[in-house]
């Protein structure tokens, strides 16, 4: 009977043990003060519709210090965003998971969803007045940060997250949005050696400041979700790699004609030292 009591305890102790892993850790944030408007780029991105009208779409712009990565959203008629940080597996609970919150938006059902309504709003120097709460909660390890807005909005929301700093970034990509990259000016990316984009992105430009730009767009295949990431460089690494091998190679072609000199010089005195002793030799032989 002890025995069945004990099994029974060891089961429950793991079903709570097991429950608790699976429960979301939710928790407020709270952001003190509005952010500064004038730190971001409100960029009028439009699909390719002939009606000009713009779509979900998530950019992010990242920094050439690596450490951190601005984002900006385009968001139509939307209540809700789904926010994951870089590290989102295993990521650090810190205080601040997201920094220099601000939104340019209106009331969805007040606000045209075109290029001009867009152009007003990046044109505001001060934040939105729209309730919203945000809430952080990791599940299985994964964590994401909850938007949740009093009402559906149109317009602009942008904020920062802090990034790896290894010149390489990775993040959820919602199957129904558009999702746009920018390189810090003078990064790429695409070759093997050094970095790419996985999976290929839908297209790649550059923007008026020469910034290398990767797009994905939307699929057919419903509200799935996959991550994305971007290992990116310097434009001339593949040259100085270049160059360097070459260097590298030149060294070694010294080292070899040098060895190879070398070893000649010391067959020919090996050669003289031999005829030195053959004569020698005949020279006690004569006595």
């Amino acid at each position: 009977m002890k025995m069945k009591t004990k099994i029974v305890f060891i089961l429950l102790a793991l079903m709570v043990v097991f429950a608790s892993g699976c429960m979301e850790q939710k928790k407020e944030i709270v952001i003190d003060k509005p952010g500064n408007v004038s730190s971001y780029e409100f960029e009028i991105f439009q699909n390719e519709s002939s009606n000009q009208t713009l779509a979900n779409t998530t950019t992010y712009y990242l920094l050439e210090n690596d450490t951190k990565v601005q984002v900006v959203h385009i968001v139509v008629n939307t209540s809700k965003l789904e926010i994951y940080p870089p590290d989102i597996l295993g990521g650090s609970s810190e205080e601040s998971p997201i920094q220099n919150f601000v939104q340019l938006v209106g009331p969805a059902n007040e606000t045209e969803a075109n290029p001009k309504t867009f152009e007003k709003l990046s044109s505001k120097t001060n934040t939105s007045d729209i309730n919203y709460t945000l809430t952080q909660e990791v599940i299985q390890g994964v964590k994401v940060i909850n938007l949740e807005l009093k009402e559906p909005v149109t317009g602009f929301i942008a904020y920062t997250l802090e990034n790896s700093g290894e010149q390489s970034f990775a993040f959820v990509k919602h199957d129904s949005e558009f999702v746009r990259v920018v390189l810090p000016e003078g990064y790429v990316t695409g070759n093997r050696v050094f970095g790419i984009a996985r999976p290929e992105p839908s297209s790649v430009t550059y923007d008026e400041k020469g910034r290398q730009t990767l797009l994905w767009i939307p699929s057919k295949t419903g509200d799935q979700e996959e991550t994305i990431q971007v290992k990116y460089y310097t434009q001339s690494a593949p040259l100085l790699f270049s160059a360097a091998i070459i260097v590298l190679l030149f060294g070694v072609g010294l080292v070899l004609l040098h060895y190879s000199r070398s070893k000649k010089k010391l067959e020919a005195v090996r050669g003289i030292l031999d005829l030195e002793k053959e004569y020698e030799k005949k020279q006690r032989k004569k006595k």
